[in-house]
């Protein structure tokens, strides 16, 4: 089961999360600190989706519930070790859209781009910017609402923004299969134009996307679709785990590559975080399953704890893009399971990310799910073709200080900032988190 169809879920067992003692850092010297503890109030509450950082060094991200009762976007203020909050706009679930759980993107002038995955004009979500206004203040604006049929509908994903303007995103369902879309939105001086460049039929080449796509540096679209794909292989045939793909554009129009697909099993499956770029063109993300599915303690789900894996593309030897399992999780304490979100990947080649939930063997966040996350890192190996060595930095505890993380962005220093969707110290609505390495 994707990890988006269970966020009311985890909202319920928000309310009765426990109070944990301490903290329990698996990384010497590394200090985890709370910037900020949502209310559920004018706030908003239980973030879903990351944080994106503007070069002055604020925070911005978004609310999936709470203040008008539909979600928020905020801005956090740095200011001599402190934080403050600010709410830039609460949504009221109406024409102005709903349940925002995808990332900001900051574009020209410091606009803030995203999507609503309920609300807007027909109830399938928006595409939706917040710009400041001279003066002070902050300004809200539906540039899309979807319509649910062709177009695509509920939009569970952030943005990309090209060099031009244009954004990219993708819907979890709609276009002509109901599976799921990945659209342009075109800017111009009479406004906003949105444009479905592919739709998922649900075969080879995947659906229901939930995760940011990635621009290339020749234009080129990078992504995964949380379900779909099948693949033929010595050991049968498997459906339905995702794929990664690829969207290039031709005189013809928009045309997909499937660079791999998933099989559930040792190399993965159900990808729903972003894919993220690195050096040489290869591509790194993780699987919310699959993995080593008999070191998953996990009774009721068989499939495994997640990877996070790489994707290399075709070069030298290799004709296709082949993929390698860097790390395979296994929700033991104090390893965590479920890696979720987006990576960081820093100029050492060192990949951080979080996991939805183990770590810590408590059951204070999911009843489903053991533990309340992690932060870990991946260093790659001296020489190529090594291995990849895992470490936990962090486990979540729940309260105070979150659980369920959604993922990191690295700031200046190395510093590592993220949102949790539960826990804090006022409620258990989330908060976002600040993580300093030695």
């Amino acid at each position: 089961m994707p990890k988006i169809l269970e966020t009311t879920f985890a909202r319920g067992l928000a309310l009765l999360m426990l109070a944990c003692a301490s903290i329990l850092p698996c990384h010497a010297g590394a200090t985890l600190s709370t910037a900020y503890s949502f209310t559920n109030l004018g706030d908003g509450g239980f973030p879903e989706a990351g944080l994106a950082m503007s070069s002055s060094g604020a925070l911005f991200g978004t609310t999936s519930s709470g203040g008008a009762g539909w979600g928020s976007v905020f801005e956090l203020v740095p200011s001599g070790g402190t934080w403050t909050e600010v709410t830039l706009y609460d949504f009221t679930g109406g024409a102005d859209g709903g349940n925002p759980i995808g990332d900001l993107v900051i574009g020209k002038s410091g606009v803030l781009y995203g999507t609503t995955n309920s609300g807007g004009a027909n109830g399938y979500g928006t595409v939706f910017q917040v710009a400041p206004v001279a003066g002070g203040g902050w300004n809200q604006k539906v540039l899309y609402s979807f319509a649910g049929g062709n177009d695509g509908a509920f939009p569970a994903a952030g943005l990309a923004m090209a060099s031009t303007g244009a954004l990219f995103g993708t819907t979890y369902s709609g276009g002509s299969s109901g599976l799921g879309t990945v659209f342009e939105m075109l800017p111009s001086t009479k406004g906003w134009t949105e444009k479905v460049i592919y739709t998922f039929l649900g075969g080879t080449d995947g659906a229901n996307p939930v995760a940011d796509l990635a621009i290339g540096s020749s234009g080129s679209l990078f992504g995964t679709t949380s379900q779909g794909g099948s693949v033929t292989n010595s050991n049968g045939t498997f459906s339905n785990w995702g794929t990664a793909f690829q969207l290039t554009q031709k005189a013809s129009g928009w045309v997909e590559t499937i660079l791999y697909t998933f099989t559930g099993s040792t190399d993965g499956g159900a990808p729903e975080s972003p894919l993220i770029i690195g050096t040489s063109n290869v591509l790194y993300g993780s699987t919310f399953w699959g993995g080593n599915d008999a070191d998953c303690p996990i009774g009721d789900y068989p499939q495994g704890c997640g990877t996070v894996y790489e994707l290399l593309p075709p070069g030298g030897t290799r004709t296709g893009w082949t993929e390698t399992v860097l790390a395979t999780f296994t929700g033991h304490n104090a390893d965590g399971s479920h890696p979720y979100g987006a990576l960081g990947r820093n100029s050492g080649g060192q990949l951080f990310g979080t996991t939805y939930s183990g770590g810590e063997n408590v059951n204070v966040c999911l009843n489903a799910y053991t533990g309340c996350g992690t932060i870990f890192y991946i260093k790659p190996p001296a020489k190529p073709g090594g291995t990849w060595t895992k470490t936990n930095i962090q486990l979540f505890p729940g309260s105070p200080s979150g659980g369920t993380p959604n993922g990191v962005i690295i700031g200046t220093g190395g510093t590592l900032y993220g949102t949790t969707t539960v826990g804090g110290n006022a409620g258990g609505y989330g908060t976002v988190f600040v993580l300093t390495l030695p």
